[in-house]
């Protein structure tokens, strides 16, 4: 068997794949196949490599990278066919590298990230729960389903995420077919100890149930014909006015067969400041841009908080934008749009490699990742910029909170 000191000198000189050093160790010793030359690790690397460069776009240049020798010198990557890197897209298991960015994502924290309410009680985390679509190509839509071909989403995958939003981080994803729904998917991500942010498309006393039973809370918002009944009427303090809070009941909800729920709802009215978009790209059509004009709506919101002012309420449901942020960074400055695999286990393996490539960013910069914080990283890796340098202009952008 082989050990530590057998192996390549991974990552010599590159500080930014450190924290990664025992997981690939312990990768290498995952062999698909006995005659593999192509391990788990190198797939990963190569991954890694297609997020902190630029000028990949697909998988030609991908295994073109072992030809430059500042990449074969300091990571031991040797050159892999086109062939084979596809086939290790449907031979390897996913789970170890899921296992790396689960352990990663507890480490990581962006000190810069969104305020902690005052009320809120210490040691209780603000999880968004959402999910992002992926379209797929008609021939990869037989990787995730099996029925005929129908309107709903089947030739979609749809990653569902439990975001972090005080840290800055993802912490959990499952990722299932386009057409499953998220509310069968969150009762199996729920943890003790948050307080779970959700929109209008986790509607279920299942949810709700489930985040009650292991111990945590929950701000959903609530559709405008959601039933319940009203108990009492509760006091608006000033932070209530000031934050657009128009009630604030104690209200009882039920379900033949199971015991009522006896929770909150706040209404309030928001303001949305018009876009400063100045040339929208369609001025008509579905996909028109909004008119230039301030717009008021209403948020019915969900709660089992008592202990919290019906402001702060307000207030811990506008965090949900935080996971809209990042899946904007994800998709758009991550790139992880384009996939370079057609098997589940390949789509499987690139969506937590570029997590995993997130991650890095928020772990060596202790900020929340932006475009750039990864051009600077894009270029330390491209040899052309030192890492003094880099730390330099890291110590620039926006500062982290003590």
């Amino acid at each position: 068997m082989e050990t530590a000191a057998d192996l390549p000198a991974y990552l010599q000189g590159l500080k930014l794949f450190q924290p990664l050093q025992r997981f690939f160790d312990r990768l290498r010793r995952i062999k698909a196949h006995p005659n593999r030359s192509h391990f788990l690790d190198d797939h990963l690397l190569f991954l890694l490599l297609a997020y902190y460069n630029p000028a990949i776009s697909g998988l030609r240049q991908l295994v073109a990278l072992p030809l430059h020798k500042h990449v074969a010198g300091n990571l031991g990557l040797h050159r892999t066919s086109l062939g084979s890197f596809s086939e290790a897209s449907s031979v390897f298991d996913p789970e170890p590298i899921r296992k790396i960015f689960l352990e990663l994502a507890d480490q990581a924290k962006a000190l810069n990230g969104p305020r902690r309410p005052d009320g809120l009680p210490p040691g209780l985390n603000i999880l968004a729960a959402d999910a992002s679509l992926w379209k797929l190509l008609p021939r990869m839509a037989h990787s995730l389903y099996q029925q005929p071909r129908t309107r709903a989403r089947g030739s979609e995958l749809k990653a569902h995420f439990i975001f972090n939003v005080l840290d800055h981080v993802p912490i959990d994803v499952e990722l299932t077919d386009g057409k499953t729904d998220e509310r069968h998917i969150l009762p199996l991500q729920i943890e003790a100890g948050g307080i779970y942010i959700l929109d209008r498309g986790y509607l279920s006393q299942r949810v709700w149930r489930a985040i009650l039973d292991v111990k945590s809370s929950f701000v959903a918002r609530l559709k405008i014909n959601t039933g319940y009944t009203v108990l009492e009427m509760l006091p608006l303090s000033d932070m209530a006015h000031a934050a657009g809070v128009i009630s604030d009941e104690r209200v009882q909800i039920s379900k033949p067969g199971q015991a009522p729920l006896t929770l909150r709802v706040v209404r309030a009215k928001k303001v949305c400041q018009p876009s400063r978009n100045l040339v929208p790209k369609h001025k008509r059509g579905k996909h028109a841009a909004p008119e230039k004009k301030a717009t008021e709506h209403e948020l019915i919101l969900l709660t089992d908080r008592f202990d919290l002012d019906a402001g702060e309420v307000v207030a811990l449901y506008n965090y949900r934008w935080q996971i809209e942020v990042f899946f904007r960074w994800f998709k758009c400055v991550m790139k992880c749009r384009h996939l370079f695999a057609e098997s589940q286990n390949g789509m499987a393996l690139q969506i937590y490699a570029a997590l995993i490539a997130s991650l890095l960013v928020v772990i060596y910069t202790s900020r929340k990742p932006t475009k750039q914080l990864l051009f600077l990283l894009q270029g330390y890796l491209r040899d052309d910029l030192d890492w003094e340098h880099v730390e330099a202009e890291i110590a620039r952008s926006k500062p982290a909170k003590p």
